[in-house]
């Protein structure tokens, strides 16, 4: 890298992004060698490749050992070499030309990056990526043309790792438009060509910046191929990132007019990065569910649930940023309580999920307010089962106590009208989509709903037929019948594909598109790369070359003496591991929501012959045993 500096913008719109893309392609696959390109036309997720094979030429300027927050950004996609930076253990800032292919509306999948750390591109440390996002829109880079599309002042792009770069301190962004850097020295570093020097190594130099005009920051003579979305970094009076490395001039490398992208005009997709890595942005503590400020508490000073509020930004967990997806469950100054909506249908009111962090909030209950809404609210829900006598919602574990019109209140379980809510047997007293509870269907005067008892067509509302003694209607997909019912014989049938722990025959039986065996064990699973992928109860298990969550108790069907045996969200009921059913949480394929002998609605067999365990099944460590080796594992290949 060689300092200096110029008086003006580039001037011709030949511009060029810092991997010339035809070329480096054509070089990297050629330097590669042949069983490598077979690795990766085939691989899901290859290994990093074998980066002393590549030979791409380094610019000038200092041998760097250090700066490690620097790192390479070498992506699959034939693009070739870039420059990131760590803004954050497990953030990196590039460019979107590094991560997105001209002409794609999209950046390459995520599991084509490789990120390395160190100072020679030949013995960097590997780290994979989870997530990848640039700046919306699609550019195109053109020889004789140039640049156009969304790319000047926007070719931005992140990466989040799958784990923290230990050991190496990340360089911050600047927050605010760095305009006083006009005509002031900055530190450019990155891996691009030199004219001098072996190939991959970490090069660190210097520039000033001669202007800052469309969200660009503009030198000369700074960077080069390779380079691209590498660190622009003022030095004072604090360390801080406010570009990235971007384009040059056509035709000279380095060239008299070089760009860097400003960060500042980036902060919502850089935050949106931030936040979803679990790192803290730092600032002042408002009300939204984040910890703002950086001290390891979440909104202390706004209102909790209960307490007095004028306005929903007074209250703990009210919205989020506008540069986040909105939260459906944001708390709201309701009544001039701070409360949070719930569906009662399916209440939920233990926690409240937060970029992808879990925060307990314990104490609060779904009290439903009006038909088939309701609202978090400090105490306890009522404990009476379906069908005990009560005087108010409050004693119920519904919520719902009602005279369904026998002139006896009880306890009900809440419905939707013709959504196939009810346990095989009972009716939603209530019309297509509105509100009701389940009743036994003798007492249900009309049109019956999906999945409800019927003696013949006209008993079943609009286009609905009776099949089976059931209602049921047309389909074509699953995505035409509700919750709890999948596509068979171009008819709604009870049952939807497995979720992972359900039982299953082939893969189209699961929701994953997976269906794993071990010895007499099948259930629906998913490919996994550590415990996180797989649901409590699961483990990240090896089987031959591929790892899949495998259970560590007992599956649904098997046998039971405890809900404790069942795993997460697991019942058991007459002696086999089951779960609760009804609005929000259906059964599996050949399953339907029964009562057992207790009342409570479960998963069964329509027959009533209950989920009895499979001859032999168990939750020993033999059976995991058996999915250890690779003969024993099996993956059951949909047809096609």
């Amino acid at each position: 890298m060689r300092p200096g500096a110029f008086s003006r913008g580039p001037t011709s719109s030949n511009r060029w992004p810092m991997i010339k893309r035809s070329a480096v392609r054509q070089h990297l696959l050629l330097a590669l060698p042949s069983a490598l390109l077979a690795t990766l036309a085939l691989a899901c997720d290859p290994p990093a490749p074998d980066v002393s094979q590549l030979d791409v030429p380094i610019v000038d300027g200092t041998f760097e050992e250090g700066e490690d927050a620097v790192v390479t950004v070498l992506p699959f996609g034939g693009v070739g070499l870039c420059t990131g930076t760590l803004i954050a253990p497990n953030v990196v800032l590039t460019a979107k030309h590094c991560v997105q292919a001209a002409d794609a509306d999209a950046p390459y999948p995520v599991t084509a990056f490789t990120v390395g750390v160190g100072s020679d591109v030949r013995s960097v440390r590997g780290y994979r990526a989870r997530y990848v996002e640039t700046t919306p829109g699609a550019y195109s880079s053109n020889p004789r043309t140039g640049l156009s599309g969304a790319i000047i002042g926007v070719d931005v792009g992140v990466l989040i790792l799958r784990d923290d770069v230990e050991g190496v301190t990340p360089i911050p962004i600047r927050r605010d438009e760095p305009r006083d850097m006009i005509g002031q020295t900055f530190t450019a570093v990155g891996f691009g060509q030199r004219p001098d020097g072996p190939a991959g190594l970490k090069y660190k130099g210097d520039g000033v910046v001669s202007n800052l005009t469309g969200g660009v920051l503009y030198t000369e003579q700074t960077i080069c191929q390779g380079d691209s979305g590498g660190p622009m970094i003022q030095e004072a009076p604090e360390r801080r990132v406010i570009g990235v490395a971007s384009f040059g001039q056509a035709g000279s490398c380095p060239s008299a007019a070089d760009g860097y992208n400003s960060v500042y005009q980036h902060l919502d997709l850089i935050d949106r990065a931030l936040v979803l890595a679990g790192q803290c942005l730092g600032g002042e503590e408002v009300c939204n569910g984040l910890d703002d400020d950086c001290d390891d508490a979440t909104d202390e000073g706004c209102a909790d649930f209960g307490e007095a509020c004028e306005a929903d930004t007074d209250c703990a967990y009210a919205q989020l940023p506008d540069f986040l997806p909105p939260a459906l469950d944001a708390a709201q100054c309701l009544e001039g309580v701070c409360a949070r909506p719930c569906n009662p249908l399916a209440p939920s009111c233990d926690a409240i999920e937060r970029a992808g962090v879990t925060i307990p909030t314990p104490g609060l209950y779904c009290q439903r307010t009006s038909g088939c809404e309701g609202r978090c609210v400090a105490g306890s829900a009522g404990s009476a089962l379906d069908g005990t006598d009560c005087a108010s919602d409050g004693e119920c574990a519904s919520g719902h106590c009602v005279d369904p019109g026998d002139g006896r209140r009880r306890c009900l379980p809440l419905c939707v009208g013709d959504a196939g809510h009810c346990p095989v047997g009972e009716a939603c007293a209530a019309t297509p989509e509105a509100c009701g509870a389940c009743v036994d269907a003798g007492l249900v005067v009309g049109g019956r709903g999906i999945g409800e008892p019927c003696a013949s067509h006209d008993d079943c509302h609009g286009e609905g037929v009776c099949e089976d003694g059931a209602c049921t209607r047309a389909c074509t997909t699953d995505t035409g019948c509700p919750d709890g019912f999948h596509c068979a014989a171009s008819l709604c049938a009870r049952g939807g594909r497995g979720r992972i722990g359900d039982p299953c025959e082939e893969n189209d039986d699961c929701g994953s598109g997976f269906c794993a065996s071990a010895g007499d064990r099948s259930w629906c699973s998913r490919f996994c790369e550590a415990a996180e992928d797989c649901a409590d109860g699961f483990a990240c298990t090896t089987a031959g070359a591929a790892q899949v969550c495998a259970p560590e108790g007992a599956l649904f069907g098997e046998s039971c003496s405890a809900d404790a045996d069942c795993g997460e969200g697991g019942i058991c009921s007459g002696g086999a591991c089951t779960r609760s059913c009804g609005a929000g949480a259906s059964c599996p394929l050949e399953h339907a929501c029964t009562r057992d002998d207790e009342g409570r609605a479960v998963c069964g067999r329509p027959s009533g012959g209950g989920c009895a365990a499979s001859p032999g099944s168990s939750s020993s460590g033999g059976a995991l045993a058996l999915l250890l080796g690779l003969l024993a594992f099996v993956r059951r290949r949909p047809a096609g």
